[in-house]
């Protein structure tokens, strides 16, 4: 085989010797080339130090001109913001203007209706054509402006009725006879003067335009009135309301005679709880509490011997007590067992007498009020069966049939509530009396006892 390392010997030999001749030609060639680099870039660096001023200059004049465009712009911005939140601001304030002037328009128009229709009795009409109160149109503004002139007919309408007007007309008596007359309106009051004077009075005011209702007063200074003299008469300015309110409340009388048939039971439970109370009151303040002294007086007389004058002293006392004494000292010589039996029988009784007629008093707190309830469930039955025939459209009958369907339970109430306190006092004075009528019994059979 064909040896390379000869050879390999041979050419590493051969560049060892080219090298030795060539480097320092490189390295002089570098050093040439090195020098000429740094004087180029130190000549650029003087053309760009030279240059760098004027750039500088240039930059900061382009950066100015930029921030001043800059707030131009925010400037411009910022103005149609505010323009467009001032156009915001008067499109809103014009709705509300539109709303306003349509509210007022309407406002008008309902007046002039409503004088047209519900004006009190001899007021004058306002002066108003239709065709203005019926108009409509698409601007509010033109609305507004074409319904003033009701504003300026009803002050003049109001200046009339201050200074008084007449217009015959026709009303209404309390009998329910239609009378022919006059209708005079002085401001908020109306009078009613018959056509042959022989009757009149104040008219009461209605919701409607139907016929008119008045009270009978004093015809004649209504008549002074009516022919342009000078009248003093009275003024309700409730327009009829007081009226109405006393008719409604009417007094307690009235409320019995609304109660229907369920008041009169609770009546005589009233009546009978009365009765009874009065009684059993009567019979406790009666009685004359005894004290021990008594006790001891009755058994100072069985220790002498004395029975008769024992038996005198226990009767003398008006009160349970003493007729339990009188027992006590009739077995009083006998074993002290039968006097206890004897105590305890008395006392049975005592309780028996003392607490009689109290469960009276007692049934008609607990009934009173439950025929008033039942009463009020009457009265509704009768209500709703009214509702099914006539429907529920005017609430005033309605509310006046629950009123006097509520009239019951406030009777059963008034009635429950007397007698449940008097059941109680009258309940605790007759415990009172048991409790002492024993302590006393049993003071005199200790005292036996003693002996």
């Amino acid at each position: 085989m064909f040896s390379t390392k000869p050879f390999l010997v041979l050419m590493a030999l051969s560049i060892s010797l080219s090298a030795e001749t060539t480097i320092p030609e490189a390295l002089k060639s570098a050093e040439t080339d090195l020098t000429r680099a740094l004087s180029a870039l130190e000549k650029t660096r003087e053309e760009i130090a030279a240059e760098k001023p004027e750039l500088s200059a240039e930059y900061r004049k382009v950066e100015q001109e930029l921030q001043e465009k800059r707030r131009l712009i925010r400037i411009a911005r910022q103005s149609r913001m505010d323009r467009a939140e001032e156009l915001r601001g008067l499109q809103r304030d014009y709705a509300t203007r539109s709303q306003d002037a349509g509210y007022i328009a309407g406002m008008l128009k309902d007046y002039a209706l409503k004088s047209d229709t519900q004006a009190p009795a001899g007021t004058p009409a306002i002066e108003v054509s239709p065709e203005i109160i019926a108009a409509t149109a698409d601007d509010p503004a033109e609305a507004l402006e074409s319904r003033l002139v009701i504003l300026d007919a009803a002050l003049a309408q109001m200046e009339e009725i201050m200074g008084g007007s007449k217009a015959p007309g026709q009303a209404v008596d309390s009998d329910g006879n239609v009378i022919q007359g006059t209708i005079a309106a002085v401001g908020p009051a109306s009078y009613f003067l018959a056509e042959d004077k022989s009757t009149g009075g104040d008219l009461l005011s209605t919701d409607s335009a139907g016929m008119h209702t008045f009270i009978s007063g004093d015809t004649g200074t209504i008549g002074k009135l009516f022919s342009g003299s000078e009248a003093k008469l009275a003024l309700d300015p409730t327009g009829g309301d007081a009226r109405a309110m006393e008719e409604i409340n009417g007094g307690p009388l009235e409320l019995v005679r609304k109660g229907g048939l369920w008041i009169w039971p609770i009546m005589f439970l009233a009546v009978l709880s009365l009765f009874f109370g009065i009684v059993k009151l009567a019979q406790f303040l009666r009685y004359r509490e005894p004290s021990e002294a008594w006790i001891t007086a009755i058994l100072a007389a069985l220790r002498n011997g004395d029975r008769a004058k024992a038996a005198e002293l226990a009767a003398s006392q008006n009160h349970p007590a003493g007729a339990v004494m009188e027992k006590l000292v009739a077995v009083s010589d006998q074993s002290q067992d039968l006097a206890e039996e004897t105590l305890y029988e008395q006392l049975m009784g005592v309780q028996e007498k003392v607490g009689s007629m109290l469960p009276v008093v007692a049934i008609t707190a607990a009934t009173a009020p439950l025929l008033g309830l039942l009463g009020t469930v009457s009265g509704m039955i009768s209500t709703f069966n009214l509702i099914t025939l006539f429907g529920s459209g005017d609430p005033k009958p309605l509310a006046g049939g629950i009123s006097e369907a509520l009239i019951t339970t406030l009777f059963g109430l008034v009635v429950a509530i007397p007698a449940l306190i008097l059941h109680a006092f009258l309940s605790r004075r007759a415990t009172g009396i048991t409790q002492k009528t024993e302590r006393l019994g049993l003071s005199f059979i200790n005292g036996l006892r003693v002996k």
